[in-house]
């Protein structure tokens, strides 16, 4: 038998070739045979322009984008014409039929394509929607209060980065379907200037958790009724200290309250028309505010489970025990289970902790008290 003949080194490479063109023929586009629901599922987590830019992989992909469910925009810089045009061209070329579930705005002082943005949205039923506004002065924002009375949100987030008179909220928010609302810099207004109270949140009947930051009454003599059967969750951050954040009045309507907090410099004066039954955990975290605005916030939360407090909240109360000037009867906590201390190493000294606990504990013996040191 005759010997086979040694391949040449090109002969090698060629039949490599081959092999490689072989396997690509059978090789399949698995990802490109998933059905429509499952590629817009995981294009969601791309951003608006990388999902867009999947359209030229294949004809498979040509007219997903326009499917989208989901749409973030966000401008680099005031101005921007790509940006609008960008814009301009997504809404209109998309499949209207589809409703525009998730939507992120992040947006410089550009009212016109705000505008634009919103009006789509609220026409195509949008269901969470988060903006950041960086308008610098009050334009005309006309599409704003079609937000409060969009029925279809869920879930709505409005971080208004400066002036807090570009967003002033209505005096009644009808969102019969929200759940979470949460506003940054806004301004509070009632109907008429003679009202005692701005009670915005009575007409959302779901709505189950608030965070306020930073947030205004447009008329300080007025107060805010946080007012709403479902709510359960409140979160009130105030870290302003210029005259136009003035602290306010706020009195709570919430039989279902379950967990309320509140951090920041603001005094603001609490009260509560209910006893909030169902409260569970509150965390005090206040700091230059004087110990009787403090003693007056827990007596109206006085029915809480686990109560924190933050070592500046401690320390303004320790102040005024030092001096003798504290002449406010602590809380009677008739409910209170633990007593969770957060200080910082620096601050407070055992016995300075326990000074100020036993003052707060005096009417509520039986409670837990877990001091932890950051």
């Amino acid at each position: 038998m005759a010997p086979k003949r040694k391949q040449s080194e090109g002969e090698l490479v060629m039949k490599r070739k081959r092999q490689k063109r072989r396997c690509r023929k059978d090789e399949k586009d698995r990802i490109s045979e998933l059905p429509d629901c499952v590629l817009l599922h995981i294009m969601s987590f791309l951003s608006t322009k990388s999902a867009i830019q999947t359209c030229v992989l294949s004809k498979r992909w040509k007219n997903l984008c326009k499917c989208l469910t989901s749409l973030t925009f966000c401008a680099r810089y005031t101005g921007d014409i790509c940006f609008r045009k960008f814009v301009s061209w997504v809404l209109s070329s998309r499949d209207h039929s589809h409703s525009l579930l998730n939507l992120v705005v992040i947006s410089p002082n550009e009212s016109e394509v705000l505008d634009l943005i919103m009006k789509y949205a609220i026409v195509h039923d949008v269901q969470h929607l988060t903006m950041r506004i960086d308008l610098t002065c009050k334009p005309a924002f006309r599409s704003l209060p079609f937000i409060f009375c969009c029925k279809s949100l869920t879930s709505l987030k409005i971080c208004n980065v400066y002036d807090p008179n570009v967003v002033v909220i209505p005096n009644s928010v009808n969102l019969p379907f929200l759940k979470s609302l949460h506003l940054e810099r806004v301004k509070f207004t009632a109907t008429t200037a003679d009202a005692e109270c701005v009670e915005p949140f009575s007409h959302c009947r779901v709505l189950e958790s608030l965070y306020l930051r930073n947030c205004s009454m447009q008329n300080d003599s007025q107060a805010l009724c946080i007012s709403n059967s479902t709510l359960f969750s409140i979160k009130i951050y105030s870290y302003n200290i210029f005259a136009e954040r003035k602290a306010y009045n706020i009195a709570l309507c919430t039989p279902n309250l379950r967990s309320f907090t509140i951090k920041g410099v603001n005094s603001h004066q609490l009260s509560s028309v209910c006893n909030l039954p169902l409260l569970g955990a509150v965390s005090i975290g206040l700091f230059m505010v004087k110990s009787s605005i403090i003693i007056k916030l827990m007596q109206a939360l006085a029915n809480a489970r686990i109560l924190t407090l933050g070592s500046f909240t401690l320390q303004a109360i320790l102040d005024d025990l030092s001096d003798g000037s504290t002449r406010f009867q602590p809380p009677c906590f008739v409910r209170l289970e633990s007593l969770r201390v957060k200080s910082k190493l620096i601050d407070l000294f055992d016995g300075q902790i326990s000074k100020v606990v036993k003052y707060l504990l005096q009417n509520s013996p039986r409670t837990r008290v877990e001091v932890t040191r950051n």
